[in-house]
């Protein structure tokens, strides 16, 4: 588990799968660390809704990041 997915169960704990968060917040971002906590949570939220709409795709986004 990558330290950031730690970071999305710790600020996240409804997440299922921290490595479809971490894709989004990758495919929006690029790199992360220059997000606060509270934009790391509100971006998660946000993230967790795509993830609803489409698991599947989801999946194959956080593969194709290697996660």
């Amino acid at each position: 588990m990558t330290f950031y997915q730690r970071l999305i169960k710790e600020l996240l704990p409804q997440v299922q799968d921290p490595r479809h968060v971490e894709a989004y917040l990758r495919l929006r971002y690029g790199t992360l660390d220059h997000l606060s906590r509270e934009e790391f949570t509100e971006e998660g939220l946000i993230s967790l809704e795509v993830i609803k709409a489409d698991p599947k795709g989801a999946e194959k986004l956080a593969q194709s990041y290697g996660l």
